[in-house]
């Protein structure tokens, strides 16, 4: 029981790690194109077990993204 927490600790620690602000901003940039990271700041970031969906601001634009939770497959939708 103790080695299921441990895993399972470890798994969510490694997800959290996958998904911080800065992979975020790089894969934003990624996706939007045009634009470095540190001009997008990230916000409302939420981690679920297979997918993560945060806010992504530029100078000139807002945006909702998701990934799924190792941030591969990022879509990001600019907001209205």
């Amino acid at each position: 029981m103790k080695k299921a927490v441990i895993l399972i600790g470890s798994i969510c620690l490694l997800a959290a790690c996958a998904s911080s602000p800065e992979k975020l901003q790089r894969a934003t940039a990624s996706h939007i194109g045009g634009i470095t990271s540190s001009d997008i700041s990230v916000s409302d970031i939420d981690r679920g077990m297979y997918a993560v969906t945060w806010k992504a601001k530029t100078s000139n634009a807002a945006y909702h993204c998701e990934a799924d939770d190792m941030v591969r497959d990022v879509n990001c939708v600019k907001d209205k």
